[in-house]
C-alpha cells in the first residue's frame, strides 16, 4: 500500500510540472525595432542601447524615445547614465541630455590625442574617463577637466572603492588615491539677528577629514572677528551646517583656508555674505 501511495505522489508531481510547462517558459514581451544593439544598460526608468553607429533610448514598454548617430566606443561598453548620458565615440566623450538625446558638452580628446576612451564612471559632479593606461577626470555640467591626464595603467575594467580608483596589474590589484579627491566649497549661507549658517558642500569623490571652516564677520560696533570651526568629516556628495553664534552684519567663509587638504578644486573654497 506504501509503495502505491508513493507512486501516486510521484505520478501527481510529474501532472503539475508537466502543467506549469508552458505558463512558466519564457514567452517574448516586446521588441523594440530600433536595431541589434552591442550594449544596454538603464537608468532605473529607461534603457539604453548602442547599436553600431546609433544609440536608442527605449522605453519599459519597448517604444523608441529618441534614436541619435553616435558610435560609441569597444561595442558600445564606452556608456554610462547618470544625470545625463554620458559616452565615448572615437577619441572624444559626449554628454546627452536624456529627454530627447540632444549633445549637451563634447570633450575632445580628454585623455590626449589618439588616446580613445575606453571606460567612464561617474560619481557625484565629476566624471571619470579612461582607458587601459590613462585616466582624467571631467566636471558633469560642462566637460572641461577637472584634473591633468594621469598615467594608470590597468588590466581590468577599472572601478571606485573606499574613497579610491581601483585598476589591475600584473601584480594584483592596483588601487591610485591622488585620483580620488575631495572637493569642498561653501555652498550657501544663511544669516539671521543671532547666528550665520554656513552650508559645506563636498562635491569631491572622496571624503573630506577634519575639515576647517574659517569665517572672518564684521561686528554690529563695526569690528572684525576670525572664527576657527572644526567641521569634521564630510563624506563625498554629502553637505553639513556649520554655525557661529552672534549678530554679525557682514562676512565671509573659507573652507579649508591654509591648504592642508589637496583638493580637486581649489579655487571654489570661499563665499562672502552681507
Amino acid at each position: 500500500m506504501q509503495i502505491k501511495r508513493q507512486g501516486l505522489f510521484i505520478a501527481l508531481v510529474i501532472c503539475l510540472i508537466a502543467s506549469m510547462g508552458s505558463a512558466a517558459a519564457f514567452t517574448q514581451a516586446w521588441n523594440s525595432g530600433t536595431g541589434q544593439p552591442k550594449f544596454i544598460t538603464s537608468d532605473g526608468v529607461n534603457m539604453y542601447a548602442a547599436e553600431g553607429s546609433n544609440l536608442d533610448c527605449v522605453s519599459p514598454t519597448g517604444s523608441s524615445i529618441w534614436t541619435v548617430a553616435h558610435a560609441v566606443v569597444d561595442n558600445g561598453s564606452c556608456l554610462k547614465v547618470g544625470k545625463y548620458v554620458f559616452l565615448g565615440e572615437g577619441n572624444n566623450v559626449l554628454a546627452l541630455n536624456k529627454a530627447d538625446g540632444s549633445t549637451k558638452w563634447t570633450a575632445a580628446n580628454p585623455l590626449g590625442t589618439g588616446q580613445a576612451p575606453k571606460y567612464i564612471l561617474v560619481k557625484g559632479a565629476y566624471v571619470i574617463v579612461s582607458n587601459d593606461e590613462k585616466v582624467v577626470i571631467l566636471n558633469r555640467e560642462d566637460g572641461t577637466n577637472a584634473t591633468a591626464i594621469t598615467d594608470a595603467a590597468t588590466t581590468a575594467k577599472p572601478m571606485l572603492f573606499g574613497g579610491l580608483y581601483i585598476g589591475g596589474t600584473a601584480a594584483g590589484v592596483q588601487a591610485y588615491n591622488a585620483i580620488m579627491l575631495p572637493d569642498v566649497r561653501v555652498k550657501a549661507i544663511n544669516k539671521q539677528a543671532d547666528k550665520t549658517t554656513a552650508t559645506i558642500e563636498n562635491i569631491g569623490l572622496s571624503n573630506a577629514n577634519s575639515l576647517l571652516v574659517k569665517f572672518v564677520v564684521r561686528k554690529t560696533d563695526g569690528t572684525y572677528r576670525t572664527i576657527h570651526l572644526n567641521g569634521g568629516t564630510i563624506n563625498a556628495g554629502a553637505t553639513k551646517d556649520v554655525v557661529i553664534n552672534g549678530a554679525f552684519s557682514k562676512g565671509y567663509v573659507i573652507v579649508d583656508p591654509y591648504y592642508k587638504m589637496p583638493e580637486l578644486n581649489e579655487g571654489n573654497n570661499q563665499r562672502y555674505f552681507s
